[in-house]
């Protein structure tokens, strides 16, 4: 289950996986800072929207379901 807890930071069945999110007028934008806050990272993601709160939004972004296995697929990677 994916949760977005109030930093911004991005939860996996409960865990914590050091990437947050955030919604800007072009997209959504999956990142990391590091824990001095210097080094900051975005990660290209599949779809250039996400909705947090649908599965199937009627905007015709990708989904909630959409945005948990496209951030897991990216853990994978890192």
């Amino acid at each position: 289950m994916i949760q977005i807890d109030t930093a911004n930071y991005i939860r996996i069945d409960g865990k914590n996986t050091g990437l947050q999110l955030t919604q800007r007028r072009d997209g959504t934008v999956i990142y990391s800072v590091d824990s001095g806050g210097q080094n900051y990272r975005e990660y290209p993601m599949p779809h250039a929207r996400y909705s947090t709160a649908h599965d199937y939004p009627a905007s015709g972004a990708a989904g909630r379901a959409q945005l948990e296995a496209d951030v897991r697929a990216l853990l994978e990677t890192l």
